[in-house]
């Protein structure tokens, strides 16, 4: 992190403390938590910088909400710096997007997405360095994703029915990419162990 960008931090952050906003023992933590909203905005602001520059943003929308959605719920990859968690993130979405332009039928999406989630459940949640999950934990992502599971079937085969045949490639190609994502972290994971 550069000293201008540490500087910023501080500075809002004391300045909280002087307005008597937030007490000075827990500078530390928000400190984090502002560090990470900044990081955060920057990412969600690239993503959109690139959708808008490929002429997709309708598609970036779709299959944003069904990465991140099944995200949160399944773990997977994680760089080990900030900036490789950026530069990751960023081709994530660009290769997201670009799979766009692969046509293939509902057919082969409907098998695509049932052998996803096929994949999902059987390896999620994934642990990794920054995601140490308990017991209790694991079951509460895998119910999570359970549930996740059958509300987005639901949700694919009303498309299905209504014959949206593009929603449908879109809802696939952000349940695969989380699916790689996933079966990335895996592998990170027992190479760490």
């Amino acid at each position: 992190m550069s000293e201008k960008y540490r500087n910023f931090i501080d500075k809002i952050t004391y300045g909280l403390v002087a307005d008597s906003t937030i007490n000075y023992a827990d500078v530390e933590v928000y400190k984090f938590g502002l560090e990470m909203t900044i990081l955060k905005a920057f990412h969600y602001i690239s993503y959109i910088a690139i959708a808008l520059c490929m002429k997709k943003i309708i598609e970036f929308v779709v299959i944003f909400a069904v990465l991140y959605a099944f995200r949160r719920n399944t773990g997977g990859f994680h760089a080990k710096t900030r900036i490789g968690c950026y530069l990751f993130s960023c081709a994530v979405i660009f290769l997201s997007l670009l799979a766009t332009e692969i046509n293939f039928s509902w057919q082969g999406a409907a098998v695509i997405s049932i052998l996803d989630i096929i994949i999902l459940l059987i390896l999620s949640p994934v642990k990794n360095s920054n995601r140490n999950l308990d017991t209790e934990e694991i079951e509460y992502f895998r119910h999570r994703l359970r549930m996740l599971s059958v509300i987005f079937s639901v949700v694919y085969i009303v498309t299905l029915g209504l014959k949206a045949g593009y929603l449908i490639t879109l809802y696939t190609i952000g349940l695969t990419m989380d699916t790689l994502l996933t079966i990335l972290g895996k592998l990170q994971f027992i190479k760490q162990s």
